[in-house]
């Protein structure tokens, strides 16, 4: 086997080796390029040592292709617009595709807009028509006049929906139960209200808003997480309380 062509084989199999070992770019090789220099010493070829130091260099050229797919997953995974990824896209549209994206992508610097009188026309029609905010949801939820506000449990008892010693006994088994599970240390709050029924997940979120309010409970958010994390009091807390908004849905 003459020098240079063994020289070919070492040069394809080293510049694959440093590409796998550093963060270069593994399009800079170029793989038919590569392929087209051992078909063309393929032939010439005659014992093991050739033969194998041959497949090495088509391994190492197979280990960069790898690598190519690796890359261009990871740079469309992060939005990553790189411009050899927009080359090889544009390589491989067709003509037509390639006028349908600039058509697509065009945006001319002057428009023409103008209101007709059957746009106003239109446009009277829905507003005349359109069915008052307190009338939309009548038919799922019935006539409603009251507005959002603030019911604690004293509206509670007068609703007649608790008995002030059934609040108090709900109160004590969800603090007794979160002192259980916690040992005084901070757990998830949305594992701890978590349930089958929607309706017990409800309830308990808003017996533990109460203990919180109280003072017989802390909680804390992580902004970046979103993580709502609880701890029970062993005695009631005092100082200046704040305001935290947690939605409880059936698909917390």
């Amino acid at each position: 086997m003459g020098d240079r062509k063994l020289e070919d084989l070492l040069r394809v199999i080293s510049l694959c080796a440093s590409i796998q070992s550093s963060s270069a770019n593994p399009f800079e090789v170029d793989i038919m390029e590569k392929l087209q220099v051992l078909k063309k010493h393929l032939p010439d070829w005659e014992f093991l040592d050739e033969l194998l130091l041959d497949s090495e260099a088509l391994y190492e050229l197979a280990q960069i292709v790898k690598l190519q797919d690796l890359w261009l997953k990871q740079k469309a995974t992060s939005l990553y617009i790189d411009p050899l990824l927009v080359q090889l896209k544009v390589k491989l549209l067709s003509r037509q595709a390639l006028a349908e994206s600039f058509v697509k992508s065009w945006h001319p610097i002057a428009q023409l807009d103008q209101l007709s009188p059957k746009g106003l026309e239109k446009a009277f029609v829905y507003w005349r028509d359109l069915r008052p905010f307190s009338e939309r949801f009548k038919d799922q939820f019935g006539t409603y006049g009251a507005r959002p506000g603030v019911v604690d449990y004293q509206d509670l008892v007068d609703l007649g929906i608790f008995t002030q010693e059934q609040f108090d006994s709900k109160m004590n088994v969800v603090y007794d139960e979160l002192a259980l599970t916690s040992k005084g240390e901070w757990i998830d709050y949305r594992e701890f209200i978590e349930s089958s029924e929607v309706e017990k997940k409800i309830t308990r979120a808003y017996i533990l808003a109460f203990l919180i309010s109280d003072g017989m409970a802390l909680v804390k958010t992580d902004p970046l997480t979103g993580k709502i994390s609880i701890m029970p009091l062993p005695r009631r807390a005092t100082g200046e309380a704040k305001s935290v908004a947690i939605s409880v849905t059936e698909g917390t």
